[in-house]
């Protein structure tokens, strides 16, 4: 990088600008031109922008949003369901309306053809979707605000990363509801929780609690990265194999709802942290 080329809006320099502005020390002014390379760090960015901790990305004059412009115009004048025209390789799924299981196909199917056009193998393209298609049926099912959500995508050569969003009551009184859990007060635990394979908001369900396998089907040997932000921790995992075992709790600003941020490569493709 050049003294005149941007940085990377990445989730270090990210995690830096809301420590920043969460302990009021955040000095917009002295912030360096930043471009935003990838939807996870944009989206967070959004999230805590929607919490008044930070300036939403079409407004911060030290961001340069590129080509995710188009998206995030589509999503500030309430477009519920959005692939790139020209491209085809980036879109994102509103869950404003009622679960449609006909919007989500239509939309999953771009995805996974994004995916394969950008050198993922078919059967790897259709896991990845399958993971997109849990987490959005978890924000109808968990979020207690599921028109707040948004699920996104975009691949790019041999990487893909997707992103799924909701503002409502987060992990950590989600797993509240269910009397086993009814005295857990940590998020950073919350979130291994519910992670954990069998592990739910509800009780005796057997068939309950296995929304994140398909995740973890769909990235293995794939070099991935993933974060799962809810209240005031992020649970950060990467690796060829990445898997809860591996899993790292950090304690970052508060962030209303349950955000999750998936990037993945192959063929050797690098990829950004989580």
């Amino acid at each position: 990088m050049t003294e005149t080329e941007p940085a990377i809006l990445d989730f270090r320099m990210l995690d830096g600008l809301a420590f920043a502005a969460a302990r009021g020390r955040l000095n917009e002014a002295a912030i360096p031109a930043l471009t935003a390379s990838e939807i996870g760090p944009l989206f967070e960015l959004s999230n805590l922008a929607d919490d008044g901790l930070l300036p939403a990305p079409h407004v911060a004059l030290w961001l340069t949003t590129n080509l995710f412009g188009p998206m995030l115009d589509a999503i500030r004048h309430g477009t519920r369901e959005w692939v790139c025209p020209q491209t085809r390789r980036a879109g994102f799924l509103s869950t404003a309306t009622p679960h449609d299981i006909n919007a989500w196909t239509t939309f999953g199917l771009a995805a996974q053809q994004a995916a394969t056009a950008e050198g993922f193998p078919k059967a790897i393209a259709a896991q990845l979707t399958a993971a997109m298609g849990e987490l959005h049926s978890n924000i109808y099912e968990h979020a207690q605000e599921p028109q707040s959500g948004i699920v996104a995508f975009r691949a790019s050569k041999g990487k893909f990363e997707f992103i799924s969003s909701d503002r409502g009551i987060g992990v950590l009184n989600s797993l509240r509801s269910n009397a086993a859990y009814a005295r857990l007060n940590d998020h950073g635990e919350a979130l291994r929780l519910t992670l954990t394979d069998g592990i739910s908001r509800y009780e005796h369900q057997a068939e309950r609690g296995h929304g994140f396998r398909p995740l973890f089907i769909g990235l293995a040997n794939l070099n991935g990265a993933l974060r799962f932000r809810s209240g005031d921790h992020a649970l950060l995992i990467d690796g060829k194999q990445p898997t809860l075992m591996t899993a790292r709790p950090a304690q970052k600003p508060q962030l209303r709802g349950f955000f999750v941020s998936v990037s993945c490569a192959v063929n050797g493709h690098p990829r950004h942290g989580a």
